[in-house]
């Protein structure tokens, strides 16, 4: 696995391979490429990174990339328990509430997190449309495919140990704060430093000072869970150590080995990337519940068109079929015409040596036979084609049916009986496929044979359809 932290001023890249971190490298970036986050030169930053890649022998062509969390909108919003069916009608609401801008103008993201009995999570994303498509423009310069994009700062939710906690990452351009409570990011900060900041201690003033603010704003709206003196804090960055230093009133930790990596590795100096690299890690590395791919649905890998691959599986059978048969049929026909030009040469013979009637009611009997032979394919041939008639009906039902976001895996045919695997973001997707399959006509009987979650957004199933 790539992952990819582009900042104003730098470029850091990890490879990691399972837990283990095979190679983590920087490059400096000139000033103007990024400003604030945004990339401003796609072309070239691309081009750094694929010197980047080379100077170091990666070879990979799929990548996971963080975003700047300086333009991004994150909220939280606590809704009452609902059906499946009805989070993601939630989630647009929520999201066309709670975001300050139109949403056509950004691409929005969510996850949602069962927090008791009676009450759901929806943890909101919304990235500026122009920050985003830089971003895969520059990836696309590079030779990359985006397999996951996450913004920098829900990345750092992921290396730390524990669930109340707050992160704070401070770089020389700017800094991130995070406030997670029970595993869910409350709270995101992402700022640069102003014109005016030019030293450390100035740095580390206005992020205490932007700290303080965070932390006063979170307990005036949650008076029933406070953030106090005694909860973890966990730092990271270029300046996160001389930071450590001055928050006495928190419970300082250092950043905890989640990946197995070389002495050489400064864990701090690249804690966004191990973020990235934790999204596919087991659940229990991390305690941080939140894990978006904020990757714009266009964008996103498609699946393997495996319905287009059997389609043309039954043609190629049922052509090889009709061959078999035309080829048995063209060769009773000639011997039909072989034996009928023998027949017609012994009823010649018959005729001018004055033959029997009897002899000649034989020669016909035999030319009966022979055309009944001749016919006996016809059958075998009209079942054929309506066989290959109701599979390409059924074919065509099924893909044309088939909802966009929704895969199939495998068709199969057996005695009347279509039976169809595929995979799912969501189980109602499921259910509507059947539902049209089943309204279509085409079927008497379209059932959900089988139908699991097996992991968030990937349901599989396996229908019958008769």
């Amino acid at each position: 696995m790539l992952t990819l932290d582009i900042q104003d001023n730098s470029i850091k890249m990890m490879a990691v391979r399972g837990r283990q971190v095979e190679t983590a490298v920087s490059l400096p970036l000139e000033p103007g490429l990024v400003q604030d986050g945004v990339i401003v030169n796609p072309s070239v930053v691309g081009m750094r990174i694929a010197e980047l890649m080379a100077a170091h022998s990666i070879a990979e062509n799929k990548v996971s990339v963080g975003i700047s969390g300086i333009h991004a909108i994150y909220r939280v919003a606590n809704v009452p328990k609902l059906p499946k069916n009805l989070l993601d009608e939630a989630a647009r609401r929520e999201a066309e509430r709670a975001m300050p801008v139109p949403l056509d103008e950004l691409y929005t993201s969510w996850q949602t997190i069962s927090i008791s009995e009676i009450e759901t999570a929806i943890c909101l994303v919304g990235i500026p449309r122009a920050t985003v498509d830089a971003m895969l423009e520059t990836l696309r310069q590079a030779g990359l495919q985006p397999e996951a994009m996450d913004i920098r700062p829900l990345a750092l939710a992921r290396v730390v140990d524990e669930r109340d906690a707050i992160i704070i990452n401070i770089q020389q351009i700017g800094f991130d704060i995070v406030v997670m409570i029970d595993g869910i990011p409350e709270l995101l900060h992402s700022l640069p430093f102003s014109a005016d900041s030019v030293s450390p201690d100035e740095k580390i003033a206005d992020v205490k000072e932007e700290m303080e603010r965070t932390v006063a704003f979170y307990n005036s709206s949650h008076a029933e869970r406070q953030i106090t003196a005694g909860m973890a804090a966990f730092v990271s960055g270029e300046l996160g150590e001389t930071l450590a230093q001055t928050l006495a009133e928190y419970r300082v930790k250092p950043l905890p080995q989640l990946l197995s990596n070389t002495d050489s590795l400064i864990t701090s100096e690249y804690a966004s990337n191990i973020g990235l690299a934790l999204r596919q890690a087991r659940s229990d590395v991390s305690p941080a519940q939140v894990n978006l791919n904020v990757t714009p649905e266009a964008y996103m890998p498609r699946p393997f068109p495996l319905i287009q691959l059997v389609s043309w599986a039954f043609i190629l059978v049922a052509i090889a079929m009709l061959v078999m048969f035309g080829a048995l049929t063209l060769q009773k026909y000639r011997q039909t015409l072989t034996l009928q030009t023998q027949i017609s040469k012994i009823h010649a013979q018959v005729q001018a040596r004055q033959g029997t009637e009897t002899a000649i009611k034989n020669l016909q009997a035999q030319i009966d036979q022979i055309k009944a032979g001749s016919t006996t394919f016809q059958q075998p041939l009209d079942n054929a084609s309506a066989q290959r008639a109701k599979v390409n009906g059924d074919l065509s039902k099924v893909t044309s049916s088939l909802p966009g976001i929704a895969s199939l895996q495998s068709i199969s045919y057996n005695n009347g009986v279509t039976t169809l695997t595929g995979t799912a973001p969501a189980d109602t997707t499921i259910v509507d496929y059947v539902r049209a399959l089943r309204n279509s006509g085409q079927f008497s009987e379209a059932l959900i044979s089988d139908m699991k979650e097996m992991e968030f957004n990937q349901w599989q199933f396996t229908l019958t359809l008769k």
